[in-house]
């Protein structure tokens, strides 16, 4: 049996910046689904879409998720600041060993 995928609120808040080009469904849903704990059938019933859209959803949340915590459970932040460029350069090498970073970490 596949293992239920859930989250907490606090780590749900701790993704909302890294979902800010989210579409507002994608993050309806996937908040109704993985905190909430509702079923993906009941939600697809309530917004309209197909349980496939639905589940398609909360894939996509579920491996930002996934991406946002290291191999030893620490959990990744996402930071938004003004450095000066040397600085910035040792950010991005930091940032660069963490999949969840992709092309971002080239200047």
């Amino acid at each position: 049996m596949a293992q239920k995928k859930q989250m907490t609120q606090q780590e749900w808040d701790r993704l909302v910046p890294a979902m800010a080009t989210y579409a507002h469904i994608t993050t309806e849903i996937g908040y109704a689904v993985l905190v909430k704990g509702e079923r993906q059938t009941d939600v697809a019933v309530r917004v309209g879409r197909t349980k496939q859209n639905v589940a398609n959803a909360v894939k996509r949340i579920w491996e930002l998720y996934q991406q946002a915590t290291t191999d030893d459970g620490e959990n990744l932040e996402l930071v938004n600041v003004w450095l000066p460029k040397q600085e910035a350069d040792k950010v991005r090498t930091i940032a660069a060993r963490f999949s969840i970073n992709g092309e971002k970490t080239k200047s």
